[in-house]
């Protein structure tokens, strides 16, 4: 039998059927064709395996019904291939030609679920479905000989959701969203496999009926217009502590701007470097940025001449939490390169001063509170890096002025910090590009207990703090390291003047 398909994916939906990732997510605005690719991509797998015994799931069994399965069967599986249904006796499922089992059901009551052996998952709006039920059904992808792979289609919800830890924070940057080599759950001693992220736009949808996006989308309130149309993730409470109406403007600036490095990893030994430098000869292993699956993603080169701040916001290297380092350009005041990841200190310094060194020797702001920073500076020095940050600070025995390396966070050091990256922000004076540090602004708010802004609970602020001790510290520098003094003006000729 041969049938011809309708279906034209756009470049987004393209992207995510060629996607090798175990687990897949397509998210973003409404109208973005998410439910349909799903839809295609479970019976692209249901005609590729004979047999397969296919899951697709929405949080209630009533919302199903009238929506994916109504796609699934009106304009995706052809009613040809199908030769057996059931709709009653609790059992909702299609059955083809081949063998392969499609079966639709709500979340409302999974439990009948957790002992099957499924080859494939599909979780549509999974916004509204508990992280538990989907990590659980996850588990149940073992039928033999099958695919076990799950993607989830979701809208934005509130910074934090679980959805966007999964696809999002920590993840590098590629051309449609995000790619995560493995998804770790916390406090888990194995990954699930690699994720990898989609973003869907509405605007992008060619198919969308004639004034969906202008009028239907675009006559929703303000902020959910933000979410819904523009795919933000954001409270919509009105309790962030940066201006939303900012981070949506940094988010189009974000997905215009085309890094050099999407994702990268530095290279180069950094004693090799020391030793070459003082003796004036080149490295025999310079220290480089170079593109591979890496923690590091990098929107500009350095330029020669140019002055760079580099701030590091340090973690222990395990659990949660991330190590973040955010390089500044003082020149063009941009950020240039970003680093998020899970390293042990003196691993993260290596990074640093790799990074740091081929940024013209950018200034290096390590925050020491809490510990952790000590490590870096610490070992910063030990490596012989050229240029620390230095701030003065009053000897409490000797009570005279003294140099400290290193970035203090305080409780006035703090607030200035924050306050400064929200001014520029506002103001739009301050090139930013990482959605992965726009993701953390979002969930940077105030907090219920004491209203402090803070991460929200779950979520992380390395970039956000590193961000905010960059961007001050570049504030600090003078505009021009020498200011250019014309030469007086000499005419070639005394008799004319010029």
């Amino acid at each position: 039998m041969e049938l011809v398909s309708r279906y034209e994916p756009l470049p987004p939906q393209w992207a995510f059927h060629r996607s090798g990732a175990k687990i897949r997510g397509y998210g973003g605005a409404m109208g973005g064709g998410k439910s349909r690719a799903g839809c295609e991509e479970v019976f692209d797998a249901c005609l590729d395996f004979p047999g397969l015994k296919a899951v697709v799931a929405r949080d209630s069994h009533t919302s199903i019904v009238e929506t994916t399965k109504k796609t699934m069967l009106e304009q995706v599986i052809p009613s040809r291939l199908i030769v057996r249904k059931k709709e009653s006796m609790g059992e909702d499922f299609v059955q083809l030609w081949n063998g392969s089992v499609i079966h639709f059901i709500g979340l409302d009551d999974p439990y009948r679920w957790y002992s099957s052996e499924l080859g494939f998952l599909f979780f549509d709006e999974a916004h509204e479905i508990a992280e538990e039920k989907v990590l659980r059904l996850i588990t149940r992808l073992r039928q033999p000989g099958m695919p076990h792979r799950a993607i989830i289609t979701f809208n934005p919800a509130n910074p934090g959701h679980w959805l966007q830890r999964w696809f999002i924070v920590g993840g590098q940057r590629t051309e449609f969203g995000f790619y995560k080599p493995e998804l770790v759950m916390e406090g888990a001693t194995s990954g699930l496999g690699d994720a990898e992220f989609f973003f869907a736009k509405a605007t992008d949808n060619v198919y969308l009926p004639e004034g969906y996006v202008e009028r239907t989308l675009g006559g929703l309130p303000e902020r959910l217009r933000r979410r819904y149309l523009e795919g933000i993730w954001e409270f919509i409470t009105g309790n962030n502590f940066f201006d939303v109406d900012s981070l949506t403007y940094y988010q189009r600036v974000a997905e215009e701007e085309k890094p050099v490095f999407l994702s990268a990893v530095t290279v180069g030994d950094p004693e090799k470097d020391f030793l070459a430098r003082r003796r004036g000869l080149p490295a025999d292993d310079p220290v480089r940025f170079r593109r591979a699956p890496g923690a590091w993603t990098v929107w500009r080169k350095p330029v020669p001449g140019h002055r760079y701040v580099m701030a590091v916001d340090v973690a222990s290297g395990g659990g949660y939490d991330y190590s973040g380092i955010q390089i500044v350009s003082v020149e063009g005041f941009e950020q240039v390169a970003e680093f998020q990841g899970k390293l042990p200190p003196t691993e993260l310094a290596v990074e640093a001063y790799r990074a740091g060194r081929v940024f013209n020797d950018a200034l290096a702001v390590p925050e020491i509170t809490g510990g952790w920073g000590f490590t870096i500076e610490q070992e910063l020095k030990r490596l012989h890096y050229p240029r620390l940050y230095t701030r003065k600070v009053m000897d409490r025995l000797s009570r005279k002025w003294t140099d400290r390396t290193g970035w203090d966070t305080t409780a006035k050091t703090r607030m200035h910090m924050l306050d400064t990256l929200d001014r520029v922000l506002r103001e739009k004076e301050f090139g930013l590009y990482s959605m992965r540090t726009l993701n953390e602004l979002g969930t940077f708010v105030y907090s219920d207990r004491n209203n402090k802004p803070e991460a929200q609970e779950g979520t992380n602020d390395d970039l956000v703090i590193s961000l905010a001790i960059a961007v001050t510290v570049c504030l600090e520098q003078p505009r021009e390291l020498r200011r250019h003094r014309p030469k007086p003006y000499v005419p070639v000729f005394e008799a004319t003047g010029y």
